[in-house]
């Protein structure tokens, strides 16, 4: 049997109790923590307390590829821990696929995502959001545009955008990079999709004790204490007056 368990957003305290009785069930747990950075020393802490001996932490292509987890699941009952939820993902959805094709038996324990929790956090409504984007950090030879034309494309349409910050090597995206970024992209781009006068919402370790959401001026934002990563962006559209009303209290 092969599980996919959401963490949810940040601590041992967001893990759904369904899955906390899974877990002391399983012959052997791996987890994987490259889609998102949850709280440092969290696995550690999980293994205490659900009773296994080691979480095995898989890399990208690990997981990517499956059979270390296929093979295990084949002979017997096995969990990988997710960031957030499970299935957000499409490799997590690929995953589940393949299993189900070896006639391995699946479950999946949903739990908090950073796709509802930004939305909520920031008091926009969920229904007027557009395609989300994720922001890729530039390497030589990689200077990715399209979260760019992306962001354009749901503005035109006055929709609001989700932009998820990539984990780059491991390590959250700080602060600085983010808006180097977004300059970066902007004098490229030359739409005005990231000017300094663009109003934009940037939340800070959702779901920890130290969650930090601002609102303001790309301009002002970036010369502001907005927290510590890993962060989420999110560039409103057109706004309902309760939605503007929930954005002022953020304001900077």
């Amino acid at each position: 049997m092969l599980s996919l368990i959401g963490m949810g957003l940040w601590s041992i305290g967001d893990l759904p109790l369904k899955a906390a009785w899974e877990l002391r069930k399983c012959d052997e747990v791996y987890a994987e923590q490259y889609t998102s950075k949850m709280q440092q020393g969290i696995l550690s802490h999980l293994q205490g307390k659900i009773g296994q001996s080691q979480i095995r932490v898989l890399g990208r292509a690990e997981v990517e590829k499956g059979e270390v987890l296929l093979k295990a699941a084949e002979k017997k009952r096995i969990a990988l821990l997710i960031p957030g939820d499970p299935l957000i993902a499409t490799t997590h959805i690929s995953l589940l696929l393949e299993a189900k094709k070896r006639g391995i038996k699946t479950q999946v324990i949903h739990a908090s995502s950073i796709f509802t929790a930004a939305i909520g956090e920031a008091g926009l409504q969920a229904y007027k959001f557009g395609r989300t984007v994720t922001l890729a950090k530039w390497h030589a030879g990689y200077a990715p545009m399209s979260a760019y034309d992306y962001v354009g494309e749901n503005l035109e349409r006055k929709l609001h955008t989700l932009l998820l910050i990539d984990i780059d090597e491991g390590s959250a995206l700080t602060q600085a990079e983010i808006f180097d970024l977004l300059h970066k992209m902007e004098k490229k781009g030359g739409k005005g999709v990231f000017s300094e006068e663009r109003q934009i919402v940037v939340l800070s370790a959702v779901g920890s004790a130290n969650q930090k959401v601002s609102y303001g001026a790309i301009a002002k934002l970036e010369k502001a204490k907005l927290g510590k990563p890993p962060f989420t962006v999110i560039v409103p559209g057109e706004l309902h007056f309760m939605e503007k009303e929930a954005l002022e209290s953020l304001h900077v």
